[in-house]
């Protein structure tokens, strides 16, 4: 070799060394393993299961075109690159048997990839895992020349208790909040987390793709029946997500703060009791208004209108909270009855607060949703309403109306805001302050889908606020508590009843509009009554005779000890 080549030579080892002792020691807590070959005696079997179950989503080939496809969001996996999401293995490589056994056995939360473990037996899902191995094309199980690194994601390092992980040190939540700011996840996720920072991205094959809403972690990939552990964060960010534009960090960020960003990540989803069927939050199905004493405020910052983040049910209230509000969660679906049938809504909840005022004689609806961009074509304005039953004195002891508009006999009541955002582009920079919304308030009444119209004599709703955060959208309905609308379709509001009432959401930045929508099924609804004077003014009397007894059994018992040590001295 002659002394050039040595040098060059020596070079190339020493930048080789440099190179792999400046990678953190993380990138060596791994294991090195060969991919799990295909077993061929099970491939019959998977395949009878992949034609029956997968193939409409999936695709004859495996690409991704079944006959569903164009109706899903995010689209169903294109098998053939051999690029899969949910890994315990190093960003772009094949995942392992136990992977995709548990990817089919769980499904994927937030897509239509449900869970087949409920309807397939454990000899299907591993059969139909083989079968699928062989659609891979641009890769192989084979071994010969593959070779996974399995990743080590450490231990959660707090001690806290499942299934809703409460308890993580706040140290730990600021600090991984510094690590989101640091690595810029913002650009994605968006300032507080609700997947609205990059509206542009796209999947490998060219499909939009949104970012993770971190404040309803029920839709992060790979977290079935267990949403609020922060391991599955520490996962994605480990391993990336392939496909997507998601990528790993664990050469940029040590697994310690991996968990500490994971506890940040973790502390900005509600707690609430998870529905085992759905995957989602327990619905609620009442929706208390809260009386309040005075005209009701209209500022959403006011502390009549804060309620704890998370499930008082579940965990206590937040320190210093003192209010009487909470959150609740309406579950959404999209219309598959009729017309063009959706079945990937963007919105798949709302959250929902009330108030009423006697002095006012008045009630509030605060509606609540995430939505990560909002359309600006006036054609497909973005929209909400709240439905109610035309005539409520025909419903006790009665049939409900149809839940989307009604039916001839049984009309509906319905108050529809339409509303584009002021000075807004998705593509805009961050803007703390939200955006303002040209809004308006219509009124309808829907006896069928064919037969849905505007009030000759509108009811008196008003929007009194309403705004567009960082994805999040809120407006306040107002409506006098009776009308007197001759057509004797608007509802009448009385106190202490249980009034049905449903929900509709139409995303104007995908085109939704009449029929194509997301809608609830029937909830209920009541005015709560004042607190009777005894409640107010009992508490603190009971208090007082409690703690006078309290003191009078210390003053008690000290004499009698006096008197027994006066008696032994006697």
């Amino acid at each position: 070799m002659s002394i050039s080549k040595k040098i060059v030579r020596r070079w190339l080892v020493t930048a080789v060394t440099l190179a792999v002792l400046s990678v953190p020691s993380i990138l060596f807590a791994q294991d090195y393993r060969k991919p799990d070959p295909v077993q061929e005696d099970k491939l019959e079997l998977g395949k009878k299961v992949y034609f029956k179950r997968c193939v409409w989503c999936h695709g004859v080939e495996g690409g991704g075109d079944g006959p569903s496809a164009d109706r899903l969001f995010t689209r169903p996996r294109n098998f053939i690159q051999g690029t899969f999401k949910i890994r315990t293995t190093d960003s772009g490589e094949l995942p392992l048997d136990e992977n995709l056994i548990k990817t089919v056995k769980n499904g994927l939360p937030g897509s239509a990839m449900p869970p087949w473990g409920e309807v397939l037996s454990n000899e299907e899902i591993v059969s139909v895992v083989q079968f699928v191995k062989t659609l891979v094309q641009d890769r192989d199980f084979s071994g010969d020349f593959e070779e996974l690194a399995v990743q080590d994601f450490g231990t959660m390092p707090w001690s806290v208790k499942e299934p809703y992980y409460m308890g993580v040190p706040q140290e730990a939540i600021d600090a991984g909040k510094e690590i989101f700011q640091k690595n810029k996840c913002w650009e994605c996720h968006g300032g507080e987390g609700r997947g609205d920072g990059n509206p542009t991205m796209k999947d490998d094959w060219g499909f939009p793709i949104v970012a993770a809403d971190w404040t309803q972690c029920w839709n992060f990939r790979g977290s079935r029946r267990d949403p609020y552990n922060p391991f599955h964060v520490v996962r994605t960010v480990s391993t990336g997500l392939n496909g997507t534009p998601m990528p790993n960090f664990k050469d940029q960020i040590t697994v310690e703060d991996r968990w500490k960003l994971a506890a940040f990540v973790n502390s900005l989803c509600p707690r609430k009791k998870i529905d085992a069927l759905t995957n989602k939050p327990v619905n609620d199905f009442l929706i208390g208004s809260k009386y309040t004493e005075g005209p009701v405020s209209t500022d959403f910052n006011d502390p009549m209108w804060q309620a704890p983040e998370h499930d008082p049910r579940i965990v206590n209230r937040p320190e210093g909270y003192e209010g009487d509000q909470k959150w609740h969660y309406i579950a959404l679906a999209g219309q598959i009855t009729r017309g063009k049938r959706n079945f990937d809504p963007k919105v798949d909840n709302l959250w929902v607060m009330s108030r009423w005022s006697a002095e006012e004689q008045a009630v509030y609806y605060l509606v609540e949703y995430h939505q990560r961009f909002l359309g600006d074509d006036p054609e497909y304005p973005e929209a909400v309403a709240i439905q109610w039953p035309g005539k409520l004195e025909e419903l006790f002891g009665a049939e409900k109306p149809y839940f989307i508009y009604g039916d001839s006999k049984k009309p509906v009541d319905i108050w529809k805001a339409k509303f584009l955002p002021k000075n807004y582009s998705p593509t805009n920079a961050p803007n703390p302050d939200g955006y303002d919304l040209d809004i308006s308030v219509v009124e309808l009444v829907g006896h069928g889908f064919e037969d849905v119209s505007e009030k000759e004599t509108p009811g008196g709703v008003e929007i009194v606020n309403s705004k567009f955060h960082q994805g999040r959208v809120k407006i306040m309905f107002k409506r006098s508590l009776t009308t007197e609308n001759p057509d004797q379709t608007d509802v009448q509001i009385p106190t202490k009843s249980f009034i049905p009432i449903s929900f509709m959401q139409w995303a104007g930045r995908d085109k939704e509009h009449d029929e194509h929508m997301a809608i609830s099924t029937w909830a209920y609804t009541i005015l709560e009554p004042p607190l009777p004077a005894e409640r107010i003014w009992l508490p603190p009397i009971m208090a007082a005779v409690f703690f006078g007894f309290q003191l009078w059994l210390v003053r008690m018992t000290k004499r009698t000890r006096q008197m027994h040590a006066e008696g032994k001295a006697n």
